[in-house]
């Protein structure tokens, strides 16, 4: 089952994998909004399958995965070279942040279902602003992917008493509709 990153300081230089479970390369670095704020971005150096050339690619801290102890990504190798150009530098403009969400459609409403309810989309910041290179990840504090309440997960654990109702179309439809219904349903009988 895959879940969400648990520690991004961990990150930098461990392998990721692409959805074919190939290795697409290390983190490099990881960049977050103001630069200690909330984590989005990390990069990557991938080698084209073509022309061999090494590429810094930029991917959503969001859809990073960890699954049977790897890090993986729901894109192949192909889909991440043919991404946005965008230079690492210390901040990422305005133009590069929003070239690179609409690349990837972050927070466009798609959220992923989990069978734990920690999707994608909790994790997607609410906050804007260009990100910036994370220059301390030891500083930074990792974006929990549950978004529920105290309440909420108490009445996970107890969902309080469970009652069987019998609803007839009578408790549901108004009775005066109910009546033409049947006024017009006879008529077309004997129609």
């Amino acid at each position: 089952m895959s879940a969400p990153v648990e520690d991004v300081s961990e990150l930098p230089g461990k392998t990721v994998m692409d959805q074919y479970d190939e290795p697409v390369g290390e983190i490099k670095e990881i960049y977050a909004i103001g630069g200690d704020g909330h984590p989005t971005w990390v990069t990557i150096d991938v080698r084209s399958e073509e022309g061999g050339e090494t590429r810094t690619v930029f991917i959503p801290l969001a859809r990073l995965k960890q699954e049977d102890g790897q890090l993986t990504v729901p894109y192949s190798t192909e889909h991440l070279t043919a991404g946005p150009e965008v230079e690492a530098a210390d901040d990422l403009s305005e133009e590069d942040e929003h070239a690179l969400r609409g690349y990837y459609s972050v927070g466009v409403g798609d959220g992923e279902l989990l069978s734990d309810n920690l999707s994608y989309a909790t994790l997607v910041p609410k906050e804007v602003g260009p990100s910036k290179r994370v220059q301390d990840v030891d500083a930074l504090e990792t974006p929990s992917a549950d978004k529920r309440t105290d309440e909420t997960r108490e009445r996970l654990q107890d969902p309080g008493p469970r009652e069987i109702r019998t609803v007839t179309a009578e408790d549901v439809i108004d009775e005066e509709e109910l009546q033409e219904k049947r006024k017009k349903a006879g008529e077309a009988d004997s129609g």
